[in-house]
């Protein structure tokens, strides 16, 4: 395969004699020049003096006195003329978006040499465009006319009026920003071809100092480039070669020809080259379908193994022969991984994207901590979720794992939704980090100042005992240095036109400015592997070429520019188009797979939110179109989930020994709760209190059912310590519920102890505050209901109970109990729980009856009543303490509160009739007998620990992810 660049080469070395220093050859870009280069010195065989080598762009700025300007410099110079012409109430901040939109239109209109006064008109009376449009064809007057004649702003929208304003002082505003560039010497792109193409036209173009310049592999031409290529022509020193030898290519039906059939016939070559190298040869084209980005990346590295073991990259060492192209350049490192080790050196020619690095993923951390400050009482506060997300940054983590680890765990332990700066501060990056910003010079330094610090400060302090920092690589450091500068530059742009703009706006710009900016990789460029985005393609041959993103809207690419001229104000003033788009990529296609052996085409087949999984529509036209023979492959993988085996633990010797923990002589006791929950899912109950396996602490926003129910718990434990020992009357509790200021105390108390976990309370705000006052209206229900059974005598509330329970004859068995509420009235001892959730059930009050003791254990009961079970277990374990009472068990349903007949007695009901427990005692040993008979289950060796055959209970279980339900 003689590579396109390499004919031309040994053409013209042999027709020059090898003399070829007062030549210039012009390319695409500058990867194809070092190419020639190359394939010059191989002609040759000997040392030569190199020809000069350019770009197209280099050309034209060597003809042109102006310099590049970079882009945020003129977003700012064309805000400030915007302002002259009237428009200075609009903010930057505004302006920012259409302004860039605006230097992309600008661009255009001056690389295709637009007559741009004509063009910004505002035409009223279509007869206009017929007097003065007279250069223009018909099919472009027509198109002019078609928009003019749709667009009538008169009793329109309100769109169609501002669309209209801004469009009658583009002309001035397109002027006056040329002017100010200018005078600075500076312009942009099209700025400069505009001016080189003009000298052109008047006559007036540079002598180039070069007796030939010759033209390679160019495609798509604007006109300011056609213009200065003929007047080259002319002069009789331009050549030009185009890469059209591929059929596909020369096809008129395929949109790759769009371009290049004219631009022969414009710019035909001097020497007869015939381009289409070794003709012939069999092509084996494989398609591969693959679910997953990265395993494309996986996939590719496969291929170059198998291309080494077949001889196709016969030295490791040199296979730039070969070639890696990805649309996608997000695939880069997953690409760079998965490169066979062999393989070396590596050559990328392509950027990587500086917004694509991990240092972009921490400054869009920190402008999300930014965006979210608070301010309390004065001091600066941060929210939880940017705050733990900014911390689990892996930079982050190099300024000291342990204490960071230690902070997150504080916050989510104390549940912290704002947090206080100083809080944060527990290292010197920290300090840097948690600042509050409020204006853009401040934001800038702020910026400069951790990034530098993090430059400088990367290596392990071995003195330090706290520090747990690893050394960033060469290549980390490089993406700091790179948006340190980017950064910096931004602050002097700023400080030199002094534009007013917020904070955001400033966050956004640096957004910008990262996302149009490349990190070179350096490498040896002409040995080992080629890795490369398309552009990069353009005029190169490769013998074996792996392609990766294939997809529709990759390659070719979906993207739709943003532009303020309309579709057809375009097309009729010969600027760019969406046609030109799709030929262009049509084109690098169809070219790039000409001279190659073996070409595989990768794509991906997932279907995930806009991406359709759909192939390239090139690869449809090479099967269909060209029918040329393609080997098509699909990797799936096997990702079905098969019915989920049941979870079995058999007690073993290590799980027996953590249950005797619970028995006489342990340090562990069975609540009321555990046992619930081991009737209801054994398997919960081994992962819960005997493993003791918690799920992960979050900060919660919102007061969660439980800690709902810890904080009433908490407030009406406040409301009656007082009262203990004392007799309790209608009166008392009434004044209670009138004192709304010691209410208060009481829940602002109860929240910093169960929500908060701090010492001291504090006013409560947003939703924890109507948390707060919901709370009181339950408290206030329920001193109402108590008010109904006054006088009583108030015990204690928050009982804990400790003792040892004999279950077996030899086993005692530790049982804990938290009795929420103990009084006494007429010698009967009431044991009172409060529920604080829904009440399960209907009108049946299926909580509050039972049927009979076993039906309080029967695991096989799907509303079984546990909640009278926990009470009653209260009422078995009191009445050993304190024998000799009648005890009277009862349950508060909080949300039974409103109801006109709240009632908070358990009901006993075998059979129609039902009847109120108010004395445990008939009930005792039997439900004793149930209770060791569920015991010795527990403690059972040959009983394993089952999942419950009702899946509706995993709904809410926090180990539904390990059990697959």
């Amino acid at each position: 395969m003689e590579p396109f660049l390499y004919l031309i080469a040994r053409k013209y070395y042999q027709e020059y004699n090898g003399d070829l220093s007062e030549i210039a050859f012009i390319f695409p870009n500058r990867r194809a020049g070092i190419f020639f280069q190359k394939y010059l010195a191989e002609v040759a065989g000997k040392p030569i003096f190199s020809p000069d080598i350019f770009t197209i762009n280099d050309f034209f700025q060597k003809l042109s006195p102006y310099r590049p300007a970079d882009r945020i410099s003129m977003l700012f110079i064309l805000y400030k003329e915007y302002g002259k012409l009237g428009h200075s109430d609009e903010s930057f901040d505004d302006f920012v978006f259409w302004g860039d939109m605006l230097l992309n239109d600008f661009d255009d209109v001056d690389k295709y040499v637009a007559d741009a006064r004509q063009l910004f008109r505002n035409i009223k009376e279509l007869k206009e465009i017929d007097e003065s449009f007279d250069y223009l064809t018909k099919n472009q007057i027509d198109a002019i006319k078609q928009f003019w004649s749709n667009f009538n702003p008169i009793n329109e929208s309100k769109k169609k009026i501002e669309f209209l304003s801004i469009w009658e002082i583009l002309f001035s505003l397109y002027s006056n920003f040329k002017e100010r560039l200018k005078e600075k010497k500076l312009a942009y792109e099209g700025m400069i071809f505009r001016d080189v193409a003009e000298k052109a036209m008047a006559g007036n173009l540079p002598d180039t100092g070069y007796k030939k310049i010759v033209f390679i592999g160019l495609n798509v031409l604007s006109r300011s480039e056609e213009i200065v290529m003929k007047k080259l022509k002319d002069r009789g020193i331009a050549d030009f070669y185009w890469d059209d030898a591929s059929p596909y290519v020369k096809d008129k039906h395929n949109k790759a020809s769009y371009f290049l059939s004219k631009n022969r016939i414009l710019f035909p070559s001097e020497l007869e080259i015939d381009i289409t190298g070794e003709t012939g040869h069999r092509q084996h084209i494989e398609t591969i379908g693959i679910p997953s980005a990265v395993g494309q990346a996986k996939q590719a590295g496969e291929i170059i193994e198998n291309l080494i073991r077949e001889n196709k990259i016969p030295d490791v060492k040199k296979a730039i022969n070969t070639a890696i192209v990805l649309p996608d350049e997000h695939l880069l490192l997953p690409v760079l991984y998965s490169v066979p080790g062999e393989i070396d050196p590596l050559n990328v020619t392509m950027g990587y994207t500086l917004s694509n690095t991990p240092v972009a993923g921490l400054i869009e951390s920190i402008f999300d901590l930014q965006k979210h400050l608070k301010m309390q009482k004065g001091n600066a506060a941060f929210y939880h979720r940017n705050v733990l997300s900014l911390l689990s940054h892996r930079y982050i983590m190099l300024s000291g794992e342990k204490d960071i680890f230690a902070l997150s765990n504080d916050i989510r332990r104390y549940n912290k939704v704002f947090i206080d700066a100083k809080e944060l501060e527990i290292n010197d990056l920290l300090k840097k980090i948690f600042v509050p910003i409020y204006d853009i010079r401040q934001a800038a330094e702020y910026l400069l100042d951790i990034l530098e610090y993090m430059q400088m400060n990367t290596d392990p302090d071995e003195k330090s005992e706290a520090s747990d920092y690893t050394s960033l690589s060469p290549l980390e450091k490089e993406f700091l240095y790179h948006y340190y500068i980017t950064i910096n530059r931004l602050k002097e742009v700023i400080t030199e036109y002094d534009i007013p703009m917020n904070v955001p706006t400033f966050f956004r710009l640096v957004t910008k400015m990262t996302g149009n900016i490349s990190i070179p990789f350096r490498g040896e460029p002409l040995s080992g592997l080629q890795i490369m985005g398309v552009l990069e393609t353009r005029a190169l041959d490769f013998e074996n070429l792996i392609v990766l993103s294939v997809n529709e809207g990759i390659f070719p690419i979906r993207k739709t520019a943003n532009t303020f001229i309309p579709y057809n104000l375009r097309k009729g003033f010969g600027l760019s188009t969406t046609e030109h788009q799709d030929s262009i990529y049509a084109y690098y296609f169809y070219r790039m797979i000409y001279r190659a052996k073996n070409i595989f085409l990768l794509y991906d087949t997932r279907t995930e939110g806009t991406e359709t999984g759909e192939m390239s529509r090139y690869l449809y036209q090479l099967k269909y179109h060209y029918r040329l023979p393609i080997k098509e492959k699909l990797i799936t993988y096997n990702i079905s989930v098969n019915d989920a085996a049941p979870l079995v633990v058999t007690k073993t010797g290590p799980i027996m020994e953590k249950l005797q923990r619970f028995l006489e002589g342990g340090d562990k006791a069975l609540s009321a709760s555990a046992i619930n929950i081991y009737i209801n899912c054994p398997l919960q109950f081994y992962l819960k209190s005997v493993e003791r396996i918690q799920p992960d602490d979050d900060v919660s926003e919102n007061i969660e059912a439980s800690t709902f129910g810890s904080i009433y718990h908490k407030v009406m434990e406040y409301i009656y310590q007082r009262l203990q020992g004392q007799l309790v009357t209608a009166d008392i509790l009434e004044k209670i519920q009138k004192d709304e200021k010691s209410l208060t105390r009481f829940i602002e108390t109860a929240f910093a102890e169960c929500y908060y976990q701090k010492k001291e309370p504090s006013a409560l705000t947003g939703q924890n505050f109507l948390a707060g006052e919901i709370i009181r209206k339950y408290v206030k229900k329920t001193l109402t209901a108590d008010r109904k059974l006054t006088p009583f005598r108030y015990i204690e509330s928050e009982r804990l109970i400790e003792m040892e329970h004999d279950f077996g004859g030899t086993k005692k068995v530790r049982l804990k109990a938290f009795i929420d509420r103990i009084d006494e009235k007429d010698g009967t001892v009431r044991i009172i729980d409060y529920k604080s959730g829904i009440r399960p059930g209907s009108g049946a009050n299926r909580e509050i009856t039972f049927k009979s003791i076993d039906e309080l254990f029967d695991p096989e009961i799907k509303n079984r009543p546990k909640a009278v079970m926990q009470v009653f277990m209260y009422a078995m374990m009191y009445s050993r303490l304190q024998p000799g009472y009648r005890i009277e068990p009862g349950i508060y349903y909080l949300r039974s509160l409103f109801e006109n007949k709240f009632n908070w007695l358990i009901y006993y009901k075998p059979e129609r009739i039902s009847e109120a427990v108010h004395d445990f005692a008939p009930f005792d040993k039997e439900f004793v007998s149930s209770f060791n008979k569920c015991l010795n289950r527990i403690f059972d060796q040959e009983i394993p620990f089952t999942q419950t055959p009702h899946t509706e209970i995993c709904e809410y279980c926090e180990f539904a992810s390990i059990c697959k339900r």
